[in-house]
């Protein structure tokens, strides 16, 4: 069984790996904390309610660009919103509706955040998501500090009504535990498969897809060392965690996000982490398991 939910996995990398890319060269970014923790800037004067949402990103990578929210109301006895940071390259917002749904039967608001380059935010001509990652660390280090940020603009949108949660998936629970240490405190994080960016070059068919292309463009690439320093600001497990409950869960045959990742950031955050006979794919999209323990993890009282 082990083996089917890796197959899964390591075909949809195949897939991927079938597409054209252009060669890119890694270019190895400041090894400094990420920009994305200071105070922040004047709220929108309206939240997200129900439907389609917009407002001015933060932190623009793009002109004009906007962050933006898919709201969907609890159905009834509201206690509060969850943020659900959806995985990378999602191209439809109904393949993280199972999410939704639980977040509603919880009392949550689901917020679905969009993150940069992905769904109606994708440059012209792209594919959803395909913006977001590059070799190029400085313009990756832009992208994380601007989805960071508006978790936190939503978070703080959010508290006014009530309790405010996270559920991130993949690269986006990577990005929902570097919000998990903003000035914000989010009442409960809960992060599956998230992503460790040196595991996945070090060790992931995606990682050699990249180091591929970088090759391809004649570019040297850097000792592990010199990367690991570079890659330590998309390193939550450095900083301190200031959510209050704490989920954190991996597939145990994943070889997309390998679950050492998720295991480092529990031991590292105090948190027991939760394994389940599962690949990326199959835990993220079909595991009941999985989100039988979320629906008791979000729905538990919150204990302000």
């Amino acid at each position: 069984m082990n083996c089917l939910h890796s197959a899964l996995d390591a075909f949809a990398m195949w897939t991927e790996d079938r597409l054209r890319r252009a060669p890119e060269p890694c270019r190895l970014g400041s090894p400094r904390p990420l920009d994305c923790f200071a105070p922040l800037p004047p709220l929108p004067r309206d939240a997200p309610r129900a439907g389609l949402w917009f407002a001015p990103s933060p932190h623009p990578t793009r002109p004009g660009d906007r962050m933006s929210v898919y709201a969907t109301p609890a159905p009834s006895g509201r206690r509060g919103t969850l943020l659900l940071v959806p995985p990378w390259k999602i191209h439809r917002p109904d393949l993280v509706s199972a999410y939704t749904r639980l977040a509603g039967e919880a009392g949550f608001d689901a917020w679905l955040v969009c993150p940069p380059y992905h769904l109606h935010r994708t440059p012209p001509g792209a594919r959803s998501g395909e913006g977001f990652v590059s070799l190029d660390l400085s313009r990756l280090r832009r992208a994380f500090e601007q989805l960071v940020l508006e978790l936190r603009v939503c978070a703080a949108l959010a508290a006014r009504r009530g309790p405010v949660g996270l559920l991130g998936l993949s690269l986006g629970a990577l990005a929902g535990a570097l919000a998990a240490t903003s000035p914000e405190r989010l009442d409960f994080a809960a992060l599956v498969a998230p992503a460790n960016l040196r595991l996945a070059v070090e060790s992931t068919a995606i990682g050699r897809r990249y180091r591929r292309l970088a090759e391809e463009a004649l570019s040297p690439w850097p000792g592990g060392e010199e990367l690991g320093r570079a890659l330590d600001p998309f390193d939550p497990s450095l900083r301190a965690v200031t959510a209050g409950k704490l989920f954190i869960a991996a597939g145990r045959y994943d070889v997309i996000a390998p679950p050492q990742g998720a295991l480092d950031l529990s031991r590292a955050w105090g948190a027991e982490p939760r394994l389940y006979p599962r690949g990326h794919l199959s835990l993220i999209l079909f595991c009941r398991a999985l989100r039988r323990d979320l629906f008791a993890f979000v729905g538990a009282p919150t204990v302000h």
